[in-house]
């Protein structure tokens, strides 16, 4: 069932379940923002190319996190998994790096993946973006078009800081790759007092070597780069 009604705030629109990702997907992501800003530490690596991942981990959190809650679908994707809740789809998306970043000012298919293409794209359109694309796309992709609605959880950060955390309903995508937001909402901004519902001032100041250093194992996986880099 795809519940589209603009007249709804974002967390209605995920039914009984909609006050528990409100409560805790800015926790999630200050966690997820914690363990790669410690990995990026750990990796001895000079470039951000480790806390790059942070887009993975927060993915992989959401559903492992909320997949059995009430209306909760996974929707497998190559080596990652999508989650859905009640016919809309949760979508991470890491749109800056500052908190000068305006998310409706930022492209959010720049890195041309099919899946993202995809999640805006009519059901009668299938065929032809398939077209464009070159590309196959797979019949458990070509049925995410048309049946979902999409709530992007939008978040900045880097290294130093988690900025903000903000969701809401997408209408459309401009041909620029901008989103048109049916409703939306800041659950997390650093920069103003009283807007947010989590308290990273313990993660973004505590000194990298405390507490215990984490065991990182390392192994070679496929190269989604190209599909998402949050």
């Amino acid at each position: 069932m795809n519940n589209r009604s603009g007249n709804l705030s974002v967390w209605d629109k995920f039914g009984p379940a909609g006050k528990i990702l409100r409560r805790e997907l800015p926790e999630l992501i200050s966690a997820c923002h914690s363990d790669m800003v410690n990995a990026q530490h750990v990796s001895g690596v000079k470039c951000a190319l480790v806390y790059g991942c942070v887009w993975i981990r927060v993915m992989e959190e959401i559903v492992e996190r909320f997949k059995d809650l009430p209306g909760a679908e996974v929707i497998q994707y190559e080596n990652y998994k999508l989650l859905a809740i009640n016919g809309i789809i949760v979508f991470p998306w890491r749109y800056g790096k500052d908190a000068t970043c305006n998310i409706e000012s930022c492209d959010f298919n720049s890195t041309d993946s099919q899946l993202r293409h995809l999640l805006f794209a009519k059901k009668d359109n299938v065929d032809q973006l398939h077209l464009e694309l070159c590309l196959g796309v797979p019949k458990r992709l070509r049925n995410i078009a048309g049946k979902y609605g999409v709530v992007i959880v939008g978040y900045a950060s880097d290294t130093s800081a988690l900025y903000n955390v903000e969701w809401g309903e997408v209408i459309s995508i401009s041909e620029k790759g901008f989103l048109n937001f049916s409703s939306k909402e800041r659950l997390f901004d650093k920069n103003v007092s009283g807007v947010g519902l989590i308290d990273t001032s313990v993660v973004d100041g505590e000194a990298f070597d405390a507490g215990p250093i984490p065991h990182l194992q390392l192994e070679v996986k496929e190269d989604l780069s190209k599909e998402d880099n949050g």
